[in-house]
């Protein structure tokens, strides 16, 4: 879904903001006629990228559910259980 959001922000950006489009300004800060597509392609593709890339981290990363799973990790995963009686055992010998 990130990937399709991406391409379709790309598409958006550019057309949107990068395409030149003179009806309804009057000036531009940077005269996008004279800009190699490379550029805009360049510049659109990072914004999108930069979008996607936050929409990841958001996704990726939710306080709530994260402390939900710390407080029932415990009881339902097996291997870090194994792994805490490890650890536990370790300190003991030392």
């Amino acid at each position: 879904m990130i990937i399709g959001f991406g391409l379709f922000a790309n598409f958006a950006i550019y057309q949107a903001f990068l395409t030149g489009i003179y009806n309804y300004r009057q000036r531009e800060l940077l005269n996008m006629r004279r800009l190699p597509l490379v550029l805009k392609l360049g510049i659109s593709s990072s914004m999108a990228g930069i979008m996607s890339y936050m929409l990841y981290q958001d996704g990726l990363y939710d306080e709530n559910l994260y402390r939900i799973a710390l407080k029932y990790r415990t009881e339902y995963d097996t291997d870090y259980n194994s792994q805490m009686e490890k650890i536990k055992v370790e300190e003991r010998m030392f």
